[in-house]
């Protein structure tokens, strides 16, 4: 072990391209991962503290079955838990990053032409040891919050909605009693979560204020059905009349005014339980294209402001090819030509009134006049009567996070 702890000594300036290395073996055998933003997230953070504790235990030839699992990794193993995914996925994980890890070090030492001697057979014990206990603790972990999870109410009603969402023939009286909802009623769904910077703590709180002033704002004052699908994550149904509106900018000023860093894509309006499931995946999609959007999205994102674009989240390569075909060159990432693309939608949307387009953008007439004939020459065309083609490519590049 003496010879392994020079050798890993020397190596240990090389850890982050270690974990990258076993993030990126991890991601291509794991789908629950890779299309998962925030469990990707959970995987780097655990898999960057993993390889420097391991590491460095090594180097300074601590005893590797002492140490504890780090704050990442059991971060991690709660939220497979909450999200249901199988723990047998989690184990795996682990296993593929110790491959992965002690590959990377051989292979370094083969580069560098050293000597491995008896060391390659202790690097490959001490690795061992150390993931053997992680996996240990990761494991209890996520035994402990999946019991937590499953028996609370939280995730009685995860059950129910998961049976109303995917079931083939959910039983509907049972449902509604298990949820105290209605399901014969007319929905709006929601989806609330919070940013990416937020940790958090404080997370029902941060959501009942949230609903307290959605519901505020919209005047309701019937039912509603909250249900987390993880620590940061919660969806929304509220059961509306045939009159119901919201105000997206007036509800954004009320979250801002309360200090409520929860986002909002809130779904269209539908009725009964097909209404029920029509509205959530509206939502979903909505949130989609708000999260695509990163920082430029609203707080507060609905489907009457972005419905076409929504029903175009699940296409993508033929909304590429849309807006590549219809743009033309007005299409690039450039930003000058992301400042033209803006100026003549709001221009369409403005009923052509350069008066009008000028006040939304605060900028002069002649400023949007001169814009909008860079933008058209770079189209390729001119401004006919149907504009909708035109509109439509331009709304894409708004929210779509390709085109910035």
């Amino acid at each position: 072990m003496t010879e392994l702890k020079y050798l890993v000594r020397e190596i240990l300036p090389h850890r982050e391209a270690l974990t990258n290395d076993v993030v990126n073996a991890i991601l291509e055998s794991i789908p629950e991962f890779a299309n998962d933003a925030r469990l990707r997230s959970l995987l780097a953070a655990a898999a960057t503290e993993n390889v420097s504790a391991c590491m460095h235990a090594i180097a300074l030839g601590s005893r590797l079955d002492t140490i504890d699992a780090p704050t990442a990794g059991i971060e991690h193993a709660r939220i497979l838990a909450q999200r249901e995914v199988p723990i047998t996925v989690l184990l795996r994980a682990y296993r593929l990053g110790q491959t992965r890890f002690v590959e990377g070090i051989l292979e370094l030492t083969r580069e560098s032409k050293t000597d491995l001697g008896t060391s390659a057979l202790d690097l490959v014990r001490a690795v061992a040891l150390y993931i053997d206990r992680m996996s240990d603790q990761v494991a209890n972990a996520y035994e402990v919050e999946r019991e937590l999870w499953v028996g609370s109410k939280a995730a009685q009603r995860q059950h129910w909605v998961g049976e109303l969402l995917g079931g083939d023939n959910p039983d509907i009286a049972r449902a509604e009693a298990a949820l105290r909802y209605r399901l014969d009623a007319w929905h709006v769904a929601v989806e609330a979560w919070l940013p990416g910077d937020q940790d958090g703590a404080g997370m029902l709180g941060d959501f009942d204020r949230a609903v307290a002033i959605l519901r505020t704002a919209t005047h309701l004052r019937g039912e509603y059905l909250s249900v987390p699908t993880d620590s940061t994550q919660v969806r929304i149904w509220l059961s509306v009349p045939d009159s119901f509106s919201v105000d997206p900018r007036r509800l954004e000023a009320d979250l801002l005014e309360a200090g409520s860093p929860v986002r909002l894509a809130i779904g269209a309006r539908r009725r009964g339980v097909a209404g029920f499931r029509s509205s959530a995946d509206s939502a979903r999609k909505i949130k989609s294209l708000a999260v695509g959007a990163g920082m430029k999205a609203p707080q507060v994102l609905t489907h009457a402001e972005v419905a076409p674009m929504a029903l175009l989240t699940e296409n993508a390569d033929e909304v590429r090819t849309f807006v590549a075909e219809t743009l033309g060159d007005l299409a690039s990432l450039d930003p000058r030509c992301r400042e033209l693309r803006e100026t003549l939608l709001v221009y369409l949307e403005s009923n052509r009134s350069y008066h009008v387009a000028a006040s939304r953008l605060h900028v002069h007439r002649n400023t949007v006049h001169y814009r909008v004939t860079q933008a058209m020459e770079q189209v390729g065309g001119d401004l006919g009567d149907d504009t909708l083609a035109l509109q439509l490519a331009l709304s894409i590049c708004r929210w779509s996070h390709q085109h910035g």
